[in-house]
């Protein structure tokens, strides 16, 4: 029996922020006939047998909970025969948090938790007026709506960040002993790595979209690990480049890098300014036409994950900067 996935976006996003990272980079889109897992073997499948591609990004998953071990299989046989050929696969971990609020279980996602898979956290990140990094934060969100009044902040609850945890499909791999915290349970943890994602601090992409009055071309913002995987897999691009080579599965390599110490990462922690952001947004999502609506979304409020000093399981590592491009190269 086949499930139907979550989290898939547009390969409009994937395009635009891989190649916004890495202009140079060919890309190759491969579209599965449906959100299946039966199309996506057989997608991912075609990506190895054709081996054109070193880095593959997806922004889809789901719930561990409801795999099962014919599935899982399936998939791994897939990363395993990618990893032999010099094939990175990178996932998002989700935008649900600990999952928790989504399924009732605290959770991690598959494929994300795969130990042949490079996870894709999410951070929330802030570009001053002349495009410089200025702070980085983990990415969860508790949202608040304006009052009828006007005059308070109604909470919402949690409304979505960066999926994390520890697996209870898949023990702790070799690569990450040393730089995960031992006192963490003993399972795969999830993600390894991490970028922006955010919607609030996202990216913006354009393309030709119906709206109520016609068709023409429109930007707008977008965010979640949907965003974060494809930028990473731009920064991977670039590395390659840089190193001259396939560098094939990445895990190795990026906590190899966080083992010694390296500064090709960023520490992602807690310590951010402000806390949170006030949002207008279209009340009927195209125009002012019916009103704004206001809203509070906090910053690293992400359900029972916390960003902290080292790993942590919102955004693993932390994430890469422009020493990643040449670190640990020969």
């Amino acid at each position: 029996m086949s499930t139907t996935r979550s989290l898939v976006r547009r390969g409009d996003l994937d395009v635009e922020a891989v190649h916004g990272m890495a202009t140079d980079s060919d890309v190759r889109y491969y579209a599965s006939r449906s959100c299946t897992d039966t199309d996506f073997i057989d997608t991912l499948a075609r990506v190895v047998d054709d081996n054109k591609a070193s880095i593959v990004t997806n922004s889809w998953g789901g719930p561990s909970s409801t795999e099962t071990s014919g599935l899982i299989h399936a998939y791994e046989a897939i990363f395993e025969q990618g990893a032999v050929q010099g094939i990175g696969f990178f996932f998002s971990s989700g935008d649900s948090g600990n999952d928790l609020v989504a399924t009732g279980q605290i959770q991690t996602d598959y494929p994300a938790s795969d130990p042949y898979v490079t996870a894709v956290g999410g951070t929330t990140l802030a570009v001053g007026a002349t495009d410089n990094y200025e702070w980085e934060t983990g990415w969860g969100t508790d949202k608040y709506a304006l009052s009828s009044s006007g005059k308070s902040w109604v909470p919402l609850g949690f409304l979505y960040g960066a999926g994390g945890g520890f697996s209870t499909l898949f023990n702790r791999p070799a690569y990450q002993q040393g730089v995960v915290p031992g006192r963490s349970p003993a399972g795969r943890a999830v993600p390894d790595i991490s970028l922006d994602s955010d919607p609030t601090t996202g990216m913006l992409i354009g393309e030709t979209q119906t709206f109520p009055n016609g068709v023409y071309y429109g930007e707008y913002r977008i965010g979640g690990t949907s965003l974060a995987s494809p930028l990473m897999a731009g920064m991977q691009a670039l590395a390659t480049q840089a190193q001259g080579g396939r560098l094939g599965f990445a895990n190795p390599r990026i906590y190899n890098l966080a083992r010694s110490g390296s500064n090709a990462f960023r520490d992602v922690t807690s310590a951010h300014d402000p806390d949170a952001n006030v949002r207008p947004d279209y009340a009927n999502e195209v125009n002012a036409k019916d009103g704004i609506l206001y809203s509070v979304r906090t910053f690293d409020d992400d359900s029972s994950l916390n960003t902290a000093r080292g790993w942590d399981d919102v955004t693993g590592v932390g994430s890469p900067n422009s020493a990643y491009f040449k670190a640990g190269s020969k």
